[in-house]
């Protein structure tokens, strides 16, 4: 995303930051209601650490960064992502995950046919 012709934000608590190979480029922030405002994609994900890796406090110290519907009054009635597994209620709220910004449920469908591609290209190339 970081290469793509888009406004691309990564809101973290402080302490998690990602890898600077994997965010040059990317706007960064603590704030969550500045990264959730005007935003037309969300993709939610949690992480440990990156430095030091596990001496973080882990997920359900920062409770107020669970996604609700509340917070995504402040979008542009963005579409909801999230990879899976996910814990309901943990990252995403009920009301988001079953709700119709979700995009969840067909990125999850998407998966199936981008591994398929990447088995092709790797059967093809043998």
């Amino acid at each position: 995303m970081c290469r793509a012709d888009v406004n691309f934000v990564i809101a973290h608590p402080e302490g998690y930051a990602l890898s600077e190979d994997f965010t040059q480029g990317a706007i960064i922030t603590h704030n969550q209601q500045e990264a959730l405002t005007g935003a037309d994609f969300i993709y939610v994900k949690n992480w440990s650490a990156y430095e030091p890796y596990g001496e973080m406090p882990g997920i359900g110290t920062y409770d107020s960064w669970m996604l609700t519907n509340e917070m995504l009054q402040q979008t542009n009635q963005a579409k909801v992502m999230h990879c899976l597994p996910v814990r309901r209620n943990l990252e995403l709220s009920d009301e988001i995950l079953d709700g119709p910004n979700s995009v969840v449920i067909h990125e999850a469908g998407n998966r199936v046919w981008a591994a398929q591609a990447v088995l092709k290209q790797l059967l093809e190339n043998i």
